[in-house]
């Protein structure tokens, strides 16, 4: 049988089947298609060196997904739906970001038709660091007949880093109260620290404050 034959032998018959198996396929391939809308948490990567970012950014975005009911399923159960904040672009100051359809990591298959919002404010500042040594703040009095006799924090200068207006409000580093009251030996704490309420982080670690009580003679 040459090709000829094969092709346009029964030709009537053939057609209708090939138009049967591509309506069958359309069929079950949109069959169980859905559309649903669920909140996903935003990402922010790629924040320029020696930036931060302040204020107050949205950590969620409402998103409109479509796919087959099946893999919709599985998003609800396992949030597998999450949106990522390019920053690489962004400079000191206000900024306004897009956030697109490629941006939301969805499993394959899945499409994205709506996001809101689409447009994300993020204010950037630069970093400052300032060293200061650390004060600590005591809270009452040794018991009778007992006296301060030294007080030492360990490292003797901290390095504190924040953003520019942060670090300008940040006039001093002082622990948060600790209680000596009627202490009759040395205490040694892991100081809390007195950020003042500014988004500040201290760059040091295993700090100690030690103060040493000793007897009036």
């Amino acid at each position: 049988m040459n090709l000829r034959s094969i092709l346009f032998d029964n030709w009537g018959i053939k057609l209708v089947s090939l138009i049967f198996s591509l309506t069958l396929w359309f069929y079950v391939t949109s069959k169980g298609k859905t559309e649903i809308t669920l909140t996903a948490p935003l990402e922010l990567r790629n924040i320029p060196q020696g930036m931060t970012v302040v204020g107050d950014v949205t950590g969620f975005v409402d998103v409109r997904v479509q796919g087959q009911e099946r893999l919709l399923r599985d998003i609800m159960i396992g949030k597998k739906v999450n949106g990522i904040l390019d920053l690489s672009m962004t400079k000191a100051g206000e900024n306004v970001v897009r956030i697109s359809p490629d941006d939301i990591r969805r499993p394959s298959g899945v499409a994205v038709s709506y996001i809101s919002p689409s447009m994300i404010k993020v204010k950037l500042e630069r970093l400052m660091r300032r060293t200061y040594k650390l004060k600590p703040f005591l809270h009452g009095a040794p018991a009778p007949g007992y006296r301060i006799a030294n007080i030492t924090v360990a490292p003797p200068k901290i390095t504190v880093e924040g953003p520019a207006s942060a670090m300008t409000a940040f006039v001093k580093l002082q622990t948060t109260p600790i209680d000596i009251q009627g202490a009759k030996e040395n205490v040694t704490v892991e100081p809390k620290i007195d950020y003042q309420g500014q988004p500040v982080k201290l760059l040091e670690e295993n700090i100690s404050v030690r103060i040493s009580i000793e007897r009036v003679k």
